[in-house]
């Protein structure tokens, strides 16, 4: 595990049915990590099943989407000293077991943002069809205004460091946030690597992402090229 202080961020959205075993599992790989969970104001156990587990919990007066959730907890990562987040879901997709693979970029300067990404190599993770046709066709735009390969547009598995955290504190996007997140970040010269990762089931509940999120994502970043320009972190203005 790399000395630098870390950080779990969980962004949690009514997941009581799986968080327990999720948090369980960090602390497995992860001993010397610090975990935080932001609850974005769940209507059902999620705060007591948290509470149970001993671990940090910063629970949200109103539901704001997981950009704000993550962002939440990049300000409390960055005002308590951290100097490297991991993020990953609470629904037991992103196995744990990975975090140091994700780290190692970091840890050797190599990459300023490290995302585990489903399409890469011989990564393998069932993904329905509809939904597999929506990542590449976003991930295709993505590569395109980048210029850089996006596999993965739609990722929860996140690692960032010094750099990325103390930008993003204050610059993560809101709302659906993983594809403007790909483009700010290249827009502010970050280093963002893709590594391979065989993703799981959810352990419980559904998942928030459906063919109609994805294409509004879609819809958003077109929107941004055409009505505003991309912004940067200088001069540029939060959502």
């Amino acid at each position: 595990m790399s000395p630098r202080r870390l950080l779990i961020l969980i962004p949690a959205y009514n997941e009581a049915g799986s968080l327990a075993a999720v948090i369980g599992e960090v602390r497995q790989y992860a001993e010397d990590a610090d975990i935080v969970i932001v609850d974005d104001a769940s209507t059902d156990e999620t705060w007591d099943v948290v509470a149970s587990t001993g671990a940090r919990c910063i629970r949200l007066s109103q539901r704001l989407g997981t950009g704000a959730a993550v962002r939440t907890g990049l300000r409390y990562a960055l005002m308590r000293g951290y100097e490297t987040v991991v993020r990953l879901d609470g629904d037991g997709q992103h196995p744990p077991g990975v975090i140091d693979q994700l780290l190692e970029p970091l840890n050797r300067g190599s990459a300023d943002v490290v995302v585990g990404s489903r399409y890469v190599g011989e990564a393998m993770t069932s993904v329905p069809w509809r939904r597999r046709v929506g990542h590449r066709t976003l991930g295709v735009v993505l590569s395109m205004l980048t210029g850089q390969r996006v596999t993965d547009p739609t990722s929860g598995l996140w690692a960032f460091g010094p750099h990325a955290l103390r930008l993003l504190a204050e610059h993560h996007p809101s709302g659906y946030p993983e594809p403007e997140l790909v483009l700010f970040l290249s827009r502010n010269a970050m280093r963002v690597l893709e590594l391979p990762v065989t993703m799981r089931s959810r352990i419980a509940g559904r998942s928030s992402l459906t063919a109609q999120r994805t294409g509004a994502a879609m819809a958003r970043l077109l929107l941004l090229l055409v009505v505003v320009p991309l912004r940067s972190a200088i001069g540029g203005s939060d959502d």
